[in-house]
This record gives structure tokens, sequence and C-alpha cells, in this order.
């Protein structure tokens, strides 16, 4: 009987949770599961059985080209997945034997073309998960000379499948929630303001693209040792001394008030707005780590980044529609306009009056308002 001790289970559930993180852990992880398991091959496998397909996600001690193989043909032939009430409940374990008679394993030619050529007998199947009709396992195999998985082995690995259901499920969450902050983080790249998230110390935990530019200036906001300063009146100002005060506020049972400001820039731009939201809630065992402030920029030098064919899908303008819309959108004049496109300015008038009929708008105040706070001003 194979054993493993209480601190190579340890590693192998930290390695499952690596794994199901970045899957250039896998091998790593199932080898050591073959070796506790006593196994020549191991797989993290799966099988749909309303599609009848299947394929080993990640394996080791399995032929690159039978893996291939296997997804592409053979998958439907193996007779193990042929019984699906098996593969119905999370943590169930199976030897080969218990599922296959030796008669109708002789007979097919999934082991007949495709275990055998690769040396392979005996199997051990371990239940992970099952959503609708997919089914997530492990499958280890032994070499066709070795004896079968007896029930010391199965005992084994029910008692690891728990342990590596936790480990999977925490890593496939984490993930998950990592590309729910990148998703998020993404879409607030193409926002036309700047945001920054700031922690309790005053450190930009994220900011979007507008804000990195921002800051790349260095004339407003600055990053020092005492995380983000802003230049106010002449004189540096830490973002985290602001912090602390809606901090106070908050302990002393009153709502946190927004901060909200104008900074001087240079003479021949406009001042920068700023907005300081306190987050709703923060952790106090991260201390000054934990996310605290968002800060909001508005810059009203920059100018709106229209793109001409999302009009054209959003309000079924054309061309020519578009580009004006999007000039007005970036702050020009119709005359102005006009003499960049080299057209008469009647001709301008009349693409607008057609604008504003498919909008719905008769200013065209409304219509810049429309445009650059809809999603066609968003800065894809």
């Amino acid at each position: 009987m194979a054993a493993i001790g209480s601190g190579a289970l340890v590693d192998l559930v930290s390695d499952f949770y690596g794994a199901s993180m970045d899957g250039r852990f896998w091998p790593t992880a199932l080898m050591k599961l073959r070796e506790a398991v006593d196994a020549s091959a191991c797989a993290l496998a799966w099988h749909d059985f309303g599609l009848g397909t299947g394929g080993l996600d990640q394996s080791v001690g399995f032929d690159v080209e039978s893996v291939r193989s296997y997804a592409d043909y053979y998958g439907r032939l193996n007779p193990w997945l042929h019984k699906e009430d098996a593969f119905l409940t999370p943590g169930t374990v199976w030897s080969g034997g218990d599922l296959v008679s030796e008669e109708e394993a002789g007979s097919s030619e999934f082991v007949h073309h495709w275990l055998q050529p690769q040396g392979l007998g005996p199997q051990l199947f371990g239940v992970l998960e099952r959503q609708g009709s997919r089914v997530l396992y492990l499958v280890l195999a032994r070499p066709a000379s070795r004896e079968a998985f007896s029930g010391d082995d199965v005992a084994l690995l029910q008692r690891l499948l728990p342990y590596l259901q936790r480990g999977l499920r925490a890593g496939q969450l984490l993930r998950r929630t990592q590309h729910v902050r990148q998703a998020a983080l993404d879409a607030l790249d193409v926002m036309p303001i700047g945001v920054i998230l700031l922690s309790g110390g005053g450190m930009v935990l994220a900011a979007n693209r507008v804000a990195r530019e921002v800051m790349a200036a260095r004339d407003v906001l600055s990053v020092g040792r005492g995380g983000l300063e802003v230049n106010r009146d002449g004189r540096q100002v830490r973002f985290r001394d602001i912090i602390a005060e809606t901090a106070s506020a908050a302990e002393s049972n009153r709502p946190p008030d927004l901060v909200a400001f104008s900074v001087a820039r240079a003479a021949s731009a406009r001042p920068l707005s700023l907005m300081i939201w306190p987050t709703r809630e923060r952790d106090p065992d991260q201390g000054l780590d934990a996310p605290a402030a968002v800060v909001f920029l508005g810059d009203p030098d920059r100018s709106a980044d229209v793109d001409e064919g999302r009009l054209k899908q959003l309000y079924g303008l054309t061309t020519a529609e578009a580009r004006v819309a999007a000039l007005l959108a970036r702050g020009h004049r119709l005359d102005e306009i006009a003499e960049m496109l080299g057209v008469a300015y009647e001709t301008t008038r009349k693409h607008l009056k057609q604008i504003f009929s498919k909008t719905g708008n008769t200013r065209q105040a409304n219509l810049v308002r429309e445009i650059t706070t809809g999603p066609g001003g968003l800065g894809f």
C-alpha cells in the first residue's frame, strides 16, 4: 500500500492550488500524486457525457501523441467513461476493475489501440467536479505488468481527494477573482476621466490610463516616499493625510465627506479637478495597506477620444456625419470643422441636422454631452 505523510500531503495540496492558478505547475503536482499512489501515469481529465467527448487537460506519463489521439478519437471509445453513474458524485474513487470487467476491457478498441501501446493497464479514477454533463476527474495508471490498484490504494486516493478538491477550488476561485479584477481594470482604462485607487497609506494600488498619464506629467501629481502627493497652492500635500481626515470622520460616526478641489497648472492649461471618495469598507487587519479611497481626475484640456466608426454603429451615421460629430465632441466649432474638412459651412450644417435627426437631439450642447458621456466617448 502506498502511503503519504502529513508534510507530503500539505505539499501536494499546495501544488494543486498553485497549478489551478498557473497551468505550468500541473506536471509537478501530478508527478507527486503519481508517486503517492505508486502509479506510472497521472492525468487531470474531463469528459462530457452529453457529447461523448473527453480529453486529458494535464498529464504526466502518457505519450504526447496518445494525449492528442485521446481528444481526437479514443476519448469516445473509453469503456470506463461509458459508466456515467460512476462519475456522478464528486469525491468518488473507483479502481478500473470495479467499473469494467476483464472480458469487456479485452474486447475494447480503446484498450488494444490506446492503453496497451503505452504499456499501461490497471487504472484508478477519482471524481473531482461534476457540472451538468461534464465531469472533471483524475486518472492514474500502472504498467500492464503491475498488479491492479487495491482497496488500500482506493482508500488512499479517497483520503487525498477532499484535500485536492479544496486546493483546486481555492485556486480556481482566486483565478476567477483575478480575472474579474483585470476585467474591471481594463474597463477603467477606457474611461474618459482618471481613476486612482489608493491605500490608507496613500500608495497607488491601481490607476487607469488617463490617471497614469497625469501622474507621468508630474506637474500636479507625483509619487513620493509618502505615497501619492498633489501640488496644491505651491506645497506638496500627501493624499494619506487627506484620507486620514476622512477616516477620522468615520470613527466619529460621521459619514465620510467627499473631498473635492481644483489644482492650478501651467498658465496655458486649465485647472485639474480632483475628487476623493473614501471606500465604504476598510479592512482593519491590513492597516494602511488596505484600499481606502478612490481619486477621480478631470482634465478639461484632454480632448475626447471619440471613434468615428463607433459613432456610425451607435447612431447609424454616415462617414461624413460621424466625422462631423466626432470633431464637435472634441470641442471644435462648426465653422472650424468646415475649414478642417475642406467643405462649405452649409454642408456641415446639413450634416449636423441629419445627426440631430438620428440621435434625437435638437441642441449641439446636448449632442456633445451624449457622445462624450456615452459609450461613443470611451477610449478603446
